[in-house]
Parts: structure tokens; C-alpha cells; sequence
């Protein structure tokens, strides 16, 4: 699954200093409670643009193009200390078409905290919801402060748990996904680690596409082991369980064991990987079948006090779509940057490959699929809380058969930040 959303662990786009866990300390001129308090950072973005979409639905034909209005909210809240961090993102966007499409709204929630509890025990949890139509999630970019996790490797990148597959991108999908776990201290340089949670995406289109309503919910296990060999890297094996069951007979179990790794190449550089092997049994009512192949992953990211360069790729035997499970290959790369005291550059790119399909339902059999998206913004300070931009996307998808026509998309936009401006 591709992220819908880059939730990138950098500068906010916005703003002219960092709003991470720390601040400038405050001078004699102007008291500390005149700006966001210590370790914590609470704003919220009022935007309004428009701009001219050339397929937003993807779809085949001619006449598929439209100028669009929009309108959207963005609330962030951060807060870290030397024993918790906490991360909320909630974003809300209508999109008003001149042509037939009429209006579009996507809505978006991110929460994450974690916490050290001991010296030996830490915990932590996240919450994600997603409304989309037509994929439009995949055309934004949603850029947070710098909020490092507790337990995990610093400068990891935050990413939306799940994603449009490349059928969802034609009708309407509901997600929800929440997880909870914790990590033990076995001793200095040992550390287990156990997590869990539940995932639900339910999607609707037009009966004539072949898919109409479709839901599953997959419950993921994870149980991992982790050595600090010396300061820069980490070793360790992990398993992870995955049930997904189909609102009907269809269901999927998957046990994946994996090694992983850890390496801290530089301060501001750090990478980590995963590969092992996937053994998964897939019930879709009427018979049995058994599949085994690599499952493997690997990231790199650099955080640096103007931004970061995230790039992570993933193979999976069996993941999950509307139409069934399907081996699929993922690549993704997010970038922030602060150019300057008053301006912001961020893009993201991202393809997913499916093959090897197994149809557990009726409707939409297929072969192949690739799904390929593109955003990036430019944003400039134009008065204290006043910021004008622009934004650019484009997405593919080639299938088999017709492929719809590519979706270029762009827009102008205001902004304005009400909350926490530094």
C-alpha cells in the first residue's frame, strides 16, 4: 500500500523557524508567553485555492478535465518531553468542481503518543481515519513539525498507516486503522517489543464498475527482538501475524519472520531494513490455496534543521486490495526543505506495483496494476500569518487493459495560520 499521505518528520512547511520539541529561547524584549510554549506547538491552517484537474477520477475518455475551488483545514498539535511525544494531525478539504463532478470532500486524522513509562517500560499507540473520493488524498501534501518517537530509530518518517490501493481511486473509501504496544528493556543493549491493533477499509463505487461495496478487516501481530551491537547499529528478528477477513467467506492469514537492522550511517542519517519470508493461506469459501515468498523492506532517511529526505521501499507477497490479496511492490520518497526565512518547498513521489492477483471476490479480476502519484508544494510568507503557494500532482495508473488518462493537477492557493506561528 502506498501512504495517501506524507506526514513528513521535518519543518512545518510554513513556518519560519523550527516548531518542533524545542524553540529559540525567548530574549528580553519579548517574554516567552507571547510565543508557543516550551516543547509544544498548536496551529491551524485555513487555506483556499483554485486550480484546474485534467482527470481527477481517473477515469477513460475524453472530456474528463475540470477547474476546481478549494477549501481546507489543517490542525496540527505536537508536544514532547523528556518522557512522552505526542503527534495530531487532522486535516478536512472540499474540492468544487466547474464540471460534472460536482463537490468532493476528504477528511484525514493522525494521532500517535508514546511514552516512557520506567527505565525498562515504554508504550505506545496510534489512531488514523480516512474519507476520500477519488483518491484526492494521494494529491496532498500534509507537512508537521519535528516530533522524533520514543521507541523506534530517530528521523524515522511518519507515514499515514494504509492507502488507496489502485481500485479505490474510483469510488469512495472509509478507513480506520488504531495500534497499541509496548517495548521492555531486557538489559542495556536488549529489547523486546510486542504491538497490535486493528485495520478497516470499507470502499463504494458504481455498481458499473464491477466492485459496488466492498470491506475487510485485517488485525495485524507483532512480536520483535532487537540488540544494540554498538552505538550506530542494531540487530534483531521479528514475527509478524496478519489476519484479514473479507466481509464474506474470503479470508488471509499470513506469518511473516523477518531479520532487521538499524544502522546510524551520520547524526543526521540513518537506515533500516527488514527481509525474511511470508507464508500465507488465502480461504476465499471454496477452496485452499498456499502461497510463500519474500517479504522485505528497507528505509533511509536524513533530518537536518531545514528539512528532510525520506525514501523507504517495500515488497509484500500478500497484500490486501478491494478485489483480493496481491504480491505488491512499493517505493515511496518524501523531501521537505526550508529555502529561506520565508520560504518552504516539499514534494513526495510514490508507485505501487501489483501482480500475481488472487480474486476472493467477485467483480473486478486483474493481472497487473501500477499505480504511480506525485505532489509538490512551494509556500511563501507573505505577512506574519498570511502564506501563497503552489501546489502541483500528477497521477498514472496502468492496468490491464485501457488505461484512463493521466491526472495533472494544479492549483494556487492562500493561506492563513491562525495558533502557534513560529
Amino acid at each position: 500500500m502506498g501512504a495517501l499521505i506524507v506526514l513528513t518528520a521535518a519543518l512545518a512547511a510554513q513556518a519560519a523557524t523550527s516548531v518542533g520539541g524545542t524553540q529559540a529561547p525567548p530574549s528580553a524584549d519579548k517574554p516567552a508567553s507571547n510565543g508557543p510554549k516550551a516543547g509544544q506547538s498548536t496551529y491551524v491552517d485555513l487555506e483556499g485555492g483554485v486550480g484546474y484537474s485534467t482527470n481527477p477520477q481517473l477515469q477513460a475518455g475524453s472530456h474528463t478535465g475540470g477547474g476546481f475551488g478549494r477549501v481546507s483545514l489543517h490542525a496540527v498539535h505536537t508536544r514532547s518531553s523528556a518522557r512522552t511525544t505526542t503527534l495530531v494531525s487532522a486535516y478536512a478539504e472540499n474540492l468544487t468542481y466547474t464540471s460534472h463532478y460536482g463537490s468532493q470532500q476528504s477528511l484525514s486524522f493522525f494521532g500517535r503518543h508514546d511514552a516512557a513509562v520506567s527505565e525498562y517500560l515504554r508504550v505506545f499507540g496510534d489512531l488514523s481515519a480516512n474519507y476520500q473520493q477519488g483518491g484526492q488524498l494521494d494529491t496532498q501534501i500534509l507537512v508537521v513539525p519535528l516530533v522524533p518517537p520514543l521507541v523506534g530509530p530517530p528521523g524515522t518518517p511518519i507515514l499515514l498507516p494504509g492507502g488507496a490501493d489502485f481500485l479505490t481511486v474510483r469510488g469512495k473509501e472509509y478507513q480506520f486503522a488504531g495500534h497499541a504496544g509496548a517495548q521492555v528493556s531486557l538489559s542495556p543493549r536488549d529489547d523486546f517489543s510486542v504491538s497490535s491493533g486493528v485495520e478497516r477499509t470499507t470502499f463504494h463505487s458504481s455498481i458499473s464498475s464491477g466492485l459496488g461495496r466492498q470491506s475487510y478487516t485485517t488485525v495485524p501481530v507483532s512480536l520483535a527482538y532487537d540488540r544494540q551491537l554498538s552505538e550506530r547499529s542494531t540487530v534483531g528478528a521479528r514475527v509478524v501475524a496478519q489476519d484479514t477477513e473479507y466481509d464474506g467467506p474470503a479470508s488471509i492469514r499470513t506469518i511473516t519472520p523477518q531479520v532487521t537492522g538499524r544502522l546510524s550511517l551520520s547524526p543526521t542519517l540513518s537506515a533500516s531494513g527488514a527481509v525474511g519470508v511470508s507464508f500465507t493461506r488465502i480461504d476465499d469459501g471454496i477452496r485452499t490455496r498456499h502461497t510463500t515468498g519474500l517479504s522485505a523492506n528497507a528505509g533511509l532517511c536524513s533530518t537536518t534543521a531545514s528539512g528532510s529526505l525520506c525514501a523507504s521501499a517495500d515488497i509484500s507477497q500478500e497484500t490486501a486490495t478491494v478485489a483480493g490479496p496481491s504480491k505488491s511492490i512499493s517505493g515511496n520518497v518524501s523531501y521537505s526543505r526550508q529555502l529561506d526565512a520565508d520560504s518552504t518547498i516539499a514534494f513526495s513521489l510514490g508507485v505501487d506495483h501489483y501482480s500475481r492477483p488472487i480474486s476472493v471476490i467477485g467483480g473486478l479480476p486483474f493481472s497487473h496494476a501500477t499505480y504511480y502519484r506525485a505532489s509538490a508544494e512551494y509556500s511563501r510568507r507573505i505577512g506574519t500569518r498570511l502564506f501563497a503557494g503552489l501546489d502541483l500532482a500528477a497521477r498514472k495508473l496502468t492496468q490491464t487493459g485501457p488505461d484512463p488518462k493521466t491526472d495533472f493537477n494544479g492549483s494556487l492557493f492562500i493561506r492563513y495560520r491562525f495558533g502557534d506561528v513560529q
